[in-house]
């Protein structure tokens, strides 16, 4: 897996295919080759940063409870990175 840019863990609330009140973690990265993009995963897999934590990342809201739920953080990444080079984005030209 190419290496990434971890920008964010939030809260995500109320999405599509989700019961009312949901609750996830959006976990916002980049590459050098991919604009920031974001994985929604259980938030019962994360616990909160703590004030120590947030000092030094205040953009990283959650950490993984574990090594299977930061294990299924880089799965979900990389499954992501799979997706998205599958095409190119379209060319453009502004005029």
């Amino acid at each position: 897996m190419p290496q990434i840019t971890l920008w964010s863990r939030d809260r995500a609330v109320g999405f599509p295919g989700e019961a009312a009140g949901a609750e996830r973690v959006a976990v916002t990265y980049s590459t050098t080759m991919i604009p920031p993009r974001a994985v929604l995963l259980p938030s019962d897999s994360y616990r909160p940063a703590t004030r120590e934590e947030l000092v030094g990342n205040p953009r990283v809201l959650f950490y993984p409870k574990d090594k299977a739920a930061q294990d299924a953080e880089l799965a979900a990444i990389g499954e992501d990175l799979r997706h998205v080079q599958q095409t190119a984005p379209p060319t453009l030209e502004v005029p």
